[in-house]
């Protein structure tokens, strides 16, 4: 299409920032003076689709006033606003997961003996200890292990090696495994192999207090039994590539959602409310056998019923995503795991929405602080503390059903034992790490000699904090649903919706003379009603504040 000279001339200019003369007054540009079409569509373009517009798109606005709806409905509608939705979203949640999926107790390391032989093995020096004895810091022999055979039980012949400070320690060989990440069905690594060993279960005999069949995926398996290793494949130990391709399926699965809601076939509402996930191959293998091993004193993800079934995917299916149905507690974004992970106290949690999608933020209060305790745990009574807390505290309570530092649904752990011993009885193996990793120490409020185990999220349930239990007991849920039955949650996707296309915050100040906040309670409240993202967007960029000159 060939354009006119004026078209051409404006193409040119609309790479500048349109600064003004140096000479020209206010009246000869003023600032409510609308852009030219062709920067108006070039503006739009660069906001909603983050690319400039087309010569033939710049050639069909020629001449016009202002831009055509039938072009806003185009861009809403395209794959690029879906991308530039994901950017709004990305920065809005910080969707990265900060921490390591992986754990020392399950994570391979390898070793390289001199002619250059790499050989992988379990790190933690409880496995290596039982299987090889002396302080648990060595590793197998550089020789194959079918050149030492295995005893009557199953397990791998050993040879004599040395002695350490504990005393002697021996060493088995390696085997050649096909590990699940790997993408050539051919390629093999090589393996110690104790560590190697492909059994699901092992049993503890008669007489031991946790007599019966037990899984060698799990935690409380490391370390305790010989029989157990990496499992079919390694499918019970990680790497760092897989830890990296499970974190980045993470944050892919948020952005699944925010898809979903981008291009208005479901209610936008539903970011905070629906029970819908996607899962892909890494995601599905993580949760089935990676993540319950994961030490109780670190990072807890098991999987549990509400987190709804998981797809039968193999690791190698990245690019397969399938829909799952979770159960209450789930509440959308907030309950997925690069949310939890992200952000891993309750308090976190809490402070995260309330910026996210309450805008508000907590100021620092003045160090004058009378009537309050210095000396307590209870941050609503502290002094200077409890400015910010007697309003954090509450609001922490309604992310109280999942484990701090984890992804962990609490819903089906008791709320409370009568004591610690009562705990130790019902914990898996009687670990005290379990008890001390979820509940905390609770006195009787009359008397002090009388103390419960109660889940941490409760400690403070009572009558002096009465809000603490009906938010832990609505979850994140019941926080979402107030805000949106108040239409504070679309009044405040609004205004942010606002800031990202206008590259500022509106102008809330009624005393200001381009006070905007009419339009914006205009535009929220319709958003409300239909609960469209991409109706929203288009409202707020045929405003005539969207058009003007910057």
């Amino acid at each position: 299409m060939k354009l006119t000279r004026h078209v051409q001339a404006l193409l040119v200019g609309a790479a500048l920032l349109g600064v003004r003369h140096a000479g020209a007054s206010a009246e000869e540009c003023p600032l409510h003076r609308e852009l030219p079409v062709e920067r108006q569509l070039r503006r739009l373009s660069i906001d909603l689709r983050g690319v400039v517009p087309s010569y033939e798109e710049y050639a069909a606005v020629e001449g016009k006033a202002s831009i055509p709806d039938s072009i806003v409905d185009a861009y809403v509608a395209s794959d690029e606003f879906r991308q530039q939705m994901r950017r709004h979203h990305e920065a809005m949640l910080w969707t990265n997961p900060i921490v390591s999926l992986g754990d020392f107790i399950f994570s391979l390391t390898s070793t390289k003996f001199p002619d250059s032989t790499v050989v992988y093995r379990m790190g933690p020096q409880s496995a290596s200890k039982l299987y090889r004895g002396g302080d648990g810091t060595h590793g197998c022999q550089n020789k194959d292990q079918a050149t030492l055979g295995y005893d009557p039980s199953g397990l791998p012949n050993t040879e004599p090696v040395g002695t350490d400070a504990v005393g002697p320690y021996v060493a088995e060989g390696w085997i050649e495994v096909h590990p699940y990440w790997e993408t050539d069905p051919v390629k093999t690594i090589k393996v110690c192999a104790f560590d190697a060993q492909a059994n699901q279960n092992y049993t503890l005999p008669d007489g031991d207090p946790n007599a019966g069949v037990h899984s060698c995926d799990d935690t409380f398996a490391i370390g305790k039994a010989k029989s157990c290793g990496c499992g079919p494949n390694l499918d019970y130990c990680i790497n760092t590539a897989v830890d990296l391709s499970v974190k980045a399926s993470l944050r892919e699965q948020v952005m699944r959602l925010v898809d979903d809601l981008s291009d208005g076939s479901h209610p936008y509402s539903e970011l905070l409310t629906t029970k819908r996930s996607w899962v892909n191959g890494p995601i599905a293998h993580y949760f089935r056998y990676l993540a319950p091993r994961k030490q109780i004193t670190s990072t807890v993800n098991a999987h549990v019923a509400a987190d709804g079934p998981i797809p039968e995917l193999g690791y190698m299916d990245a690019s397969t995503w399938v829909e799952v149905e979770r159960q209450a507690p789930h509440a959308g974004v907030l309950t997925l795991p690069a949310f939890l992970l992200r952000f891993q106290t309750y308090r976190g949690r809490a402070n995260r929405y309330r910026i996210a999608f309450e805008g508000q933020y907590f100021q620092p209060p003045s160090p004058k602080d009378t009537g309050c305790e210095k000396d307590t745990d209870d941050l609503t009574r502290h002094c200077v503390c409890r400015n910010c807390h007697m309003t954090l505290e509450p609001m922490a309570a309604y992310f109280g059903q999942f484990t701090e530092a984890g992804s962990l649904a609490l819903t089906d752990m008791d709320p409370s034992y009568a004591s610690r011993a009562a705990c130790l009885k019902s914990a898996p193996f009687q670990s005290s790490a379990w008890c001390d990793r979820f509940y905390s120490l609770v006195p009787d409020a009359v008397d002090p000699d009388i103390t419960s185990f109660r889940l941490k999220p409760l400690r403070y349930a009572d009558v002096d904090h009465p809000l603490i239990q009906p938010h832990h007991d609505g979850g994140p849920l019941a926080l979402a649903e107030d805000d949106i039955q108040s239409g504070l949650f679309h009044e405040v996707a609004t205004r942010q919706m606002f800031a990202f296309l206008m590259k500022r915050e509106a102008d809330l100040d009624t005393t200001s003379p381009t006070y905007e906040g009419n339009e914006i309670a205009a535009i929220a409240a319709e958003f409300k009603a239909h609960d469209s993202l991409p109706l929203m967007v288009a409202s707020l960029v045929k405003l005539p504040t969207y058009r003007r000159m910057p």
